[in-house]
């Protein structure tokens, strides 16, 4: 009791839970921003965001990214979360749940390198909407969130401009910065039902030859490499198709997930494995020239992948196939040199969004696509067997 006082206190907004069977609306406290794993060892996974974090929580009340997530989901409706006013208490002794909601940080990824011309900058910042239980120490659902940016610069960007891409990135209400992509998922984020299955991206990998296109510091580490891919793929589909995903297998060790929440509060949630999973692999990037005129060069980036989604216990696949995608890229002619990674990145979006345009009930996909894309013969049959699980799902 005394530890969660502490959360009252520090993160400004707090809020109770008290889950009845028949409640039209769950009841959660409200926890702010939290650094993902060992916090000894935040500043180094997360050098930009970290050093974004100590100076808007220098600044002030109001100021800090805890406080920012407050303001910026104030007002938000949702009939399945209501969020506790202000000061409120938890009752851990009348509840069987205690659930907290948690903007939580799982990654970020920084890199410039240079392309002739000029440097181009890749960023990607991943977290989660996380709602877990206090009282029982579980993740009880997550909804994946994930933000990409390229910037390209004649000369070598300074600390000071990587710094500023990053708080962006954190901050922006654009809609595209982390703290809105939360603020957004809030809005429309659902507590499990009773008997609810659940979904886990368990297994990524990126062939050697992949892997040679990626920016240099998920070249070095391709565990990086494979969980920027589940967590693309996963917020794809969670965006898309509205459901939730347990944490990627990648990055819970020991089925724990580790994480600090800014007024200094240390937990271990336990993640279980999923009821049902998805395994992913790349394959292959393609890149061929289409046309060349005076003005630029065309381009079609191509990306060949593996997606199987199933049951482990019994070993049942409901989808099991090779996918590919590919899109036309032009590339001016005055450009020396071209970065591929940033084209071939899109393309790995554009194909999880156009897969994912099938499993939406009543959505509206590319049935051309489909077949072109898909190696499975029975690909149609897979995808509705699949939406139906996805539903049961939700």
């Amino acid at each position: 009791m005394r530890k969660l006082l502490s959360v009252v206190m520090a993160l400004i907004c707090a809020t109770s839970v008290l889950i009845t069977p028949n409640a039209r609306a769950a009841e959660a406290t409200l926890a702010g921003f939290a650094f993902a794993g060992d916090y000894k060892t935040a500043q180094s996974r997360f050098p930009y965001s970290f050093k974004t974090f100590e100076k808007l929580k220098a600044a002030g009340v109001g100021q800090s990214l805890s406080a920012q997530v407050f303001s910026r989901t104030q007002g938000i409706s949702n009939p399945a979360i209501e969020l506790r006013p202000a000061g409120s208490l938890v009752n851990l002794k009348a509840s069987d749940q205690a659930l907290m909601i948690v903007l939580v940080l799982t990654d970020e990824v920084v890199s410039t390198e240079n392309y002739g011309a000029y440097y181009k900058t890749f960023v990607n910042l991943r977290g989660n909407l996380l709602i877990f239980d206090y009282k029982a120490q579980t993740v009880v659902r997550t909804y994946p969130l994930s933000t990409v940016i390229f910037d390209a610069t004649p000369n070598a960007p300074s600390e000071a401009r990587l710094q500023a891409l990053v708080e962006n990135q954190l901050t922006s209400q654009d809609g595209q910065g982390l703290i809105s992509l939360f603020a957004k998922r809030l809005a429309t984020g659902e507590l499990p039902k009773e008997g609810t299955k659940t979904l886990q991206v368990k297994k990524v990998e990126v062939s050697s030859e992949a892997l040679a296109e990626f920016p240099e510091p998920l070249r070095r580490n391709p565990k990086a490499a494979a969980t920027m891919v589940a967590d693309a793929f996963a917020s794809l589909l969670s965006s898309r198709v509205g459901v939730p995903l347990l944490p990627s297998s990648i990055g819970a060790v020991g089925g724990v997930m580790m994480m600090r929440l800014e007024n200094g509060d240390d937990f271990k949630l336990k993640v279980a494995e999923g009821d049902y999973l998805f395994d992913i692999k790349i394959n292959e990037f393609v890149k061929k020239k289409t046309d060349e005129t005076s003005v630029g060069i065309a381009y079609v980036y191509g990306v060949k992948s593996s997606l199987k989604f199933y049951e482990p216990t019994l070993g049942t696949d409901f989808i099991n196939t090779d996918l590919k995608n590919g899109e036309s890229s032009v590339v001016p002619a005055t450009q020396i040199s071209s970065d591929n990674f940033p084209a071939y990145a899109e393309v790995i979006n554009s194909m999880y969004k156009k897969f994912a345009n099938f499993l939406v009930e009543g959505g509206q996909a590319d049935q051309k696509w489909l077949a072109a894309a898909a190696s499975a013969k029975d690909i149609k049959s897979q995808v509705e067997t699949a939406r139906d699980i996805l539903r049961k799902s939700k």
